[in-house]
């Protein structure tokens, strides 16, 4: 199965950067992306192993599990 299958999907359009996906991921796929006015998570497919956990503590519900996964 291909990583992008696995992975869930993110959209950074509502991330409020509470950097609790950070925490949640244990391979660190996701990471902190800030700027002065704005910051996001950001995630790397290529570490993605498919736990979905950062689905599960997400507030703005920034992260989707994808069908193909677990």
């Amino acid at each position: 199965m291909r990583k992008s299958n696995i992975c869930p999907s993110f959209s950074s359009k509502n991330c409020t950067g509470c950097w609790k996906c950070v925490s949640a991921c244990p391979q660190k796929a996701i990471h902190r992306i800030g700027f002065l006015w704005h910051r996001h998570a950001a995630l790397y497919r290529a570490r993605c192993i498919g736990c979905n956990r950062c689905v599960a503590v997400c507030p703005e519900g920034c992260f989707t599990k994808r069908s193909g996964g677990q």
